[in-house]
């Protein structure tokens, strides 16, 4: 009898909340026709949205809790821009060479603390150096990242006769790709490895005992994370046509890893929720109280880690 109530309100939730994500999606497609000015923030939105979803992944799905995502999302937007802006080649080609380069850093960064498994502590504090390293790389090598002035002023080349250097373009081709891999990570998340490695997550040393070699799960979505992150950084610098040193920050790391909690951690949906909505909640605070987003943020990151630690996603659910 009560498998039978628990079914019936978890269907009942699920009913209730198809209409808001029918109304999401609706309004995600309209942004441009009904806020017309707001189009490059919305596409701005969308990225960290995706962002915020590729850092859940390492640190939601693979309970790697990593200080440099922002690392990876800055190498994405300087290799783009790097490409264009330096060496005149296609904009195009700098999305593969950012997801390389990010997989690569990534393997060097992930693998003593993952594969020697040496803790998860360790892999915070050799997340932690390489944050810094890449930060204050951007600033001493200025023949190479432009130093705090950083590289760019190009806007996106053509695609089909399309001038992606217009809003509205831009806009839906960065809702495209969003949404294709959105979606490719929902499916992967939601397969046989999406299940592996939660239950690593939950007791890594029982999977050990399984016969997994978790190991090799857990680096698997560090790499997905980092090259994830990486792409949007390179949709990115489309956007706002210049790569700085901001791309690289612990400010931005701290946003994000914000936006994962506030929205629930290991949900996907919940952290690209509640990006987009930090996103346009900040510039509306920047233009009454500068500081005000700031503080917002530490309140909301105390608020749901001893409070809500679910997140929203926890509520919408239902979550005891």
């Amino acid at each position: 009898m009560s498998d039978t109530i628990a079914d019936i309100r978890g269907f009942a939730r699920g009913t209730a909340r198809r209409p808001l994500l029918a109304l999401g999606v609706l309004l995600v497609l309209a942004v441009p026709f009904l806020f017309p000015s707001q189009s490059d923030l919305a596409t701005e939105a969308l990225i960290f949205g995706l962002f915020a979803i590729s850092v859940d992944i390492a640190l939601g799905y693979a309970g790697l809790l990593t200080l440099a995502p922002a690392a990876f999302f800055g190498l994405g937007s300087y290799t783009v821009a790097k490409i264009v802006v330096d060496y005149d080649m296609s904009f195009w080609l700098g999305f593969p060479v950012a997801i390389v380069l990010a997989l690569l850093l990534a393997f060097a960064v992930g693998y003593i603390p993952i594969k020697r498994r040496i803790g998860h502590v360790y892999f915070v504090l050799f997340t932690l150096a390489f944050g810094a390293i890449v930060y204050d790389f951007t600033f001493v090598t200025t023949s190479l990242t432009g130093g705090s002035d950083g590289l760019g002023f190009f806007s996106p080349p053509d695609l089909f006769g399309i001038d992606l250097g217009a809003q509205t373009p831009y806009y839906y081709f960065t809702l495209l790709l969003v949404a294709v891999v959105g979606f490719g990570t929902y499916v992967l998340i939601k397969s046989d490895y999406g299940d592996v490695l939660h239950a690593t997550r939950q007791n890594e040393l029982r999977m050990r005992y399984l016969g997994y070699d978790t190991n090799r799960e857990l680096m698997i979505a560090w790499l997905i994370s980092a090259g994830i992150s990486a792409f949007a950084g390179a949709m990115y610098v489309g956007s706002v046509g210049i790569a700085s040193p901001s791309d690289v920050s612990f400010a931005l790391t701290g946003d994000v890893i914000i936006w994962i909690i506030v929205g629930g951690t290991g949900t996907l949906l919940g952290p690209f929720a509640a990006a987009i909505g930090l996103v346009f909640t900040q510039e509306i605070l920047q233009s009454v109280w500068l500081e005000g987003y700031r503080m917002l943020l530490g309140i909301l990151f105390v608020v749901f880690v001893f409070v809500l630690p679910d997140g929203l996603m926890g509520l919408i659910r239902g979550d005891e």
